[in-house]
């Protein structure tokens, strides 16, 4: 009988020294970087540009780019995340009186953020996370084609909020595959030259990224 407790306290002992990386997936000081396909979305809206046409407006067309995330844990639950990638370019549309333009320019952006994420532990190899945090939008190589190839376009930089919500799943050897999603706020002034003059853009996308990742 005492060679049974024995035993049975080994194996709980055991299934202790298995459990106990899943109860503490991410601990301070872990590092967690992340890369893959991210694609932007924009719920684009812009002032009406009368100077063109009643009812005159812009869209900016959704994207896909190299996306990178990384995430620093200051505690067992509380880290900071970043947000990185390579360009990403967008066409932009007529839109209201003037959609019949279909494409009147482009642009390339980058959208740099970092948040306060809250881990949430759950013992197992799912690992959600909420954050939230600043955007900050840097545009660049702005284009006119089209019924606009006569005339120059430049976007102002934005800054803004953004939230996040994210699922890592912990695989062996501290790889592990993730899913995130953000919504950030960007507003920009568009200037355009040719007389059109200044106009306000809303583009604040949805951006949906697939991964996968390390643990350091």
């Amino acid at each position: 009988m005492r060679t049974n407790y024995r035993m049975a306290a080994y194996g709980a002992a055991m299934l202790c020294s298995f459990a106990t990386p899943s109860v503490l997936a991410y601990q301070a000081g872990d590092m967690v970087l992340r890369a893959g396909a991210a694609g932007v979305y924009p719920d684009a809206d812009s002032d009406e540009i009368t100077t063109v046409a009643a009812g005159a407006k812009v869209d900016v067309d959704s994207a896909w780019s190299l996306g990178i995330t990384f995430s620093y844990m200051l505690t067992d639950t509380l880290g900071v995340g970043v947000l990185a990638a390579w360009p990403f370019e967008h066409d932009i549309e007529g839109d209201g009186s003037i959609s019949g333009l279909d494409t009147v320019g482009s642009t390339k952006h980058l959208p740099p953020t970092v948040t306060l994420q809250w881990h949430f532990p759950t013992g197992t190899a799912w690992q959600p996370y909420l954050g939230a945090g600043l955007n900050y939008t840097v545009f660049f190589d702005e284009d006119t084609e089209g019924a606009l190839s006569a005339v120059d376009l430049e976007l102002d930089d934005s800054w803004g909020l953004a939230v996040e919500a994210g699922l890592d799943y912990q695989l062996d050897n501290d790889w592990l595959v993730s899913g995130q999603i953000w919504y950030l706020d960007i507003d920009t002034e568009a200037k355009v030259s040719g007389g059109i003059g200044k106009f306000d853009v809303e583009i604040d996308p949805w951006v949906y990224m697939l991964s996968v990742g390390k643990k350091f």
